[in-house]
């Protein structure tokens, strides 16, 4: 919990608290709370929660001075690319085109919402024929 301390006390300040009052918001006397700032003391979980209620941040934030970063739809992302380009492999195009970047970066928004749209017609023209 490096700079833990200082982090209270920038975020105590930004609120326009003092040492006092957050310290009868968390039911504790001011040299309790005051030891958490100079890092005397680290306070439970259960004071945390009370702490990152009281100055509206994470829990990862106050503890480490960042907020934690979810990678789930990069994850998904990634998986689903992964599938479409196992399904180019099974219909037997084993370089799928539609990773080749250098050609998606010459598109231009209009030209990949026309793809978008030709792909749309495709789609249901499939769908017709099954």
């Amino acid at each position: 919990m490096e700079k833990f301390g200082l982090r209270l006390e920038n975020l105590r300040e930004k609120f326009g608290f003092t040492k006092k009052e957050v310290s009868i918001k968390l039911g504790f006397t001011p040299n309790v709370y005051g030891a958490y700032e100079r890092g005397d003391r680290r306070p439970t979980l259960e004071t945390l929660i009370k702490l990152s209620n009281i100055y509206e941040v994470s829990l990862d934030y106050l503890i480490t001075g960042k907020e934690y970063q979810r990678n789930d739809t990069c994850t998904q992302n990634e998986m689903i690319l992964q599938n479409v380009i196992a399904y180019f492999e099974d219909q037997g195009i084993s370089d799928p085109y539609i990773l080749e970047l250098n050609k998606w970066e010459l598109l231009s928004r209009e030209d990949l919402e026309e793809l978008r749209s030709h792909f749309e017609w495709i789609v249901e023209k499939a769908k017709r024929v099954k």
